[in-house]
């Protein structure tokens, strides 16, 4: 970063090549003839600018008489101690120590000279300077007023014309009061301020400032890439609402951007360091948590004991920048708890990682070692900072390595380098996970497509006639591929066979589930009648086929005179005439080999209406979350098929919805 010395090493610079002026002034002469050459003034072009560097008069505490006659032209400071102008006084013998103190010195101004300026770069923490015991501009509050830790850069203070004249010696004194809230080994001056004329000393701060610019432009870069990627990352969840990992993401992006631009804000604008601490952290420590449900959700983590851990980390920081906002804990001790805070949440997102690439996922294999030394420069940094603050000399070697890596082609940090690795990592993964997504939707609609078509086999096309019957079926699929089904098969005696049921889950495997269940009761009818045996025969088959699922299913025989035999496998009873009918019920099928299925028998008269239904009908669920229920669904039962499953749609269809209706006629005139 540019400072006020390497303007003052230009201007040297320029000094130093008054002899090549001059020769190159000759040269003009002797060469150009008749024409006249042009004079170069040395007085009045040169830079009107000096820096401050030297030894300066230093006191400790405050006026005494409380008049500030400490500022006056006339005091006496002999006794006061020399110290340097460009480094702090905890540096020079008075480590450690806090509050009032002064610094003094003359400046004799030039001849033909405009209005004069001073320059600080940064001084620590809240200060007032005087010329000539006049008071000519502060920075941040001192007592008696509530004093902050304000920091700031290159502050101007115009020196009043009447006393920049010509060979007069300007007594300047400086009012400094240091927080106890920063940890820094002194305040006072970090680095020479300078003095000019307005004008000169303007264009110094702007270049100091273009320099801090440059200094910080690899954070500029990462915050740029940051935003980027929440914008990307907002826009992957307007795709696509129910992946939440997106947002996750987006979040934890802005926020770290967000972050940045305090950093950005605080290099040119004075500001309360406590507050922009507090909102540095305030934005950290959320985003860091947002990245944590980030990676659960991509790696489906076990939200155990070290994830809730990890969040208390991050809640139990933030009490801690606000107990160190209150001064209640030292910046040292923060650090020590911080860094002890963040071991669970680095263990809890390694932890996730490092068992997702076990696995095979290639996703994680792409983060862990990013992520790894990410959280490795993190640590790096902390630990660096609590050697640093305790006095430790050769931590100075380490910090400029760390916190400047390379100057080319702009200065970067070794945490930049950890930082940007990071940020590439998870965006590689993104659009490699969305891409994924894609695919394995594509793959899901060709399946829901193929098991559509498998259920429209499957489902009857019409319904037969039976005489003396009235048969009415309806099937209303909710928009997946679900698992009811059922059957009317007419049999030779003029009777008929009337089955119903729902498998667990849906899509393909449903789908396939159905087909084998409607093929064996197709097949068990041209061999039994008997509702129980064919129950016994289906549970069989689907033994060990049900991957952890079941199936409910009710089988009745209608014989022509009226008599009803029953078996229910763990299904919804029917009604007769809005009656539900009394039919033990044994286990679903594929549960147990042990399952029996008792029959039941009845006795239909004439004008006798049955109703099967689904669980689609008593779950319908309404918008504010009420069930339909069975005492809704045991009321509409005596109204026809149609009537029923358009009352369970409109209530609010969650389920696939059967509904047969058997009404009973009488024994037909023929018989």
């Amino acid at each position: 970063m540019r400072t006020c010395n390497d303007c003052v090493t230009m201007f040297s610079v320029i000094r130093s090549g008054i002899g090549f002026v001059l020769l190159a002034t000759a040269a003009l002469f002797s060469g150009a003839g008749a024409a006249r050459a042009q004079t170069f003034d040395l007085e009045k072009d040169r830079v009107q600018m000096t820096e401050l560097r030297g030894l300066w008069r230093f006191h400790t505490g405050d006026d005494p008489d409380g008049k500030l006659g400490w500022a006056t032209p006339d005091f006496d400071d002999a006794s006061w101690t020399l110290l340097r102008s460009d480094q702090p006084w905890g540096e020079q013998g008075f480590k450690g120590y806090r509050g009032f103190a002064w610094y003094r010195f003359k400046v004799v101004a030039p001849g033909q000279q405009e209005r004069l300026a001073i320059c600080i770069p940064r001084l620590l923490t809240s200060y007032e300077i005087f010329a000539d015991g006049k008071l000519i501009g502060s920075f941040g509050a001192l007592p008696p007023q509530q004093p902050g830790s304000v920091i700031g850069f290159d502050q101007i203070f115009a020196l009043p014309p009447a006393i920049s004249q010509p060979g007069h010696p300007i007594s300047i004194a400086i009012r400094v009061w240091h927080s106890s809230s920063l940890t820094s080994s002194g305040g006072g001056p970090e680095d020479a301020p300078s003095i000019g004329d307005l004008a000169t000393i303007q264009g110094l701060k702007t270049d100091n400032e273009y320099g801090r610019f440059w200094s910080i432009t690899s954070g500029n870069v990462l915050m740029l890439m940051n935003l980027v990627a929440a914008f990307g990352g907002f826009f992957l969840f307007y795709m696509r609402p129910s992946d939440r990992e997106y947002l996750w993401f987006a979040i934890y992006e802005l926020l770290t951007g967000a972050d940045h631009l305090c950093t950005d804000w605080a290099m040119f604008y004075p500001t309360d360091r406590g507050e922009i601490r507090l909102l540095s952290f305030a934005l950290s420590g959320p985003s860091w948590l947002f990245f944590l449900f980030f990676v659960f959700r991509i790696f489906n983590g076990r939200r155990n004991w070290l994830y809730w851990a990890a969040i208390a980390t991050e809640v139990a920081t933030l009490l801690g920048i606000l107990a160190l906002q209150a001064e209640w804990i030292t910046e040292r001790q923060f650090r020590i708890a911080w860094a002890v805070f963040l071991i669970p949440y680095f263990a809890c997102v390694l932890g996730l990682l490092y068992r997702s690439a076990r696995q095979g996922i290639a996703d994680a294999k792409m983060m862990i070692v990013p992520v790894a030394a990410c959280y490795a420069s993190w640590f790096a940094g902390i630990f660096l900072g609590l050697f640093y603050f305790a006095g430790a000399s050769w931590v100075s070697h380490y910090f400029g390595w760390y916190f400047e890596l390379s100057r080319w082609p702009f200065p970067f940090s070794f945490e930049n380098v950890t930082d940007l690795l990071m940020l590439l990592a998870v965006m590689a993964v993104l659009p490699l996970r969305f891409a994924q997504s894609r695919r394995d939707e594509e793959r899901l609609a060709g399946e829901l497509e193929s098991a559509r078509t498998i259920q429209q086999v499957l489902i009857p096309a019409e319904t037969p006639s039976v005489p003396g019957v009235d048969i009415r079926c309806v099937y209303k699929p909710a928009g997946q591929v679900g698992g009811d089904f059922f059957q009317i098969i007419p049999l030779p005696n003029g009777g008929l066979l009337a089955v119903i049921g729902d498998v667990s889950g849906k899509g393909m495997p449903a789908a396939m589930t159905v087909s084998l269940l409607v093929g064996t009761v197709r097949t068990l009818a041209h061999f039994t009648q008997s509702p129980g045996e064919m129950l016994s025969a289906m549970n069989q088959r689907m033994l060990g086929r049900t991957n952890g699922g079941f199936t409910t299913c009710l089988v009745l025989r209608l014989d022509p005179e009226g008599s009803m035999t029953a078996a229910n496998a763990g299904h919804l009873s029917p009604y007769r005439n809005g009656v539900e009918l009394e039919i033990e019920s044994g286990l679903p099928l594929g549960l147990s080999a042990d399952s029996h299925y008792p029959e039941a028998k009845f006795a239909l008269d004439p004008s006798d209406q049955l109703t099967l239904v689904t669980d689609g009908v008593v779950e319908a669920r309404a918008k504010d979350g009420e069930l339909f229920g069975f005492p809704r669904t045991q009321a509409i039962s005596i109204q026809n098929a149609d009537q029923i499953a358009q009352t369970a749609h409109d209530f609010g269809q969650d389920d696939d919805i059967t509904v047969l209706t058997l009404t009973f006629a009488g024994v037909p005139a023929s018989a």
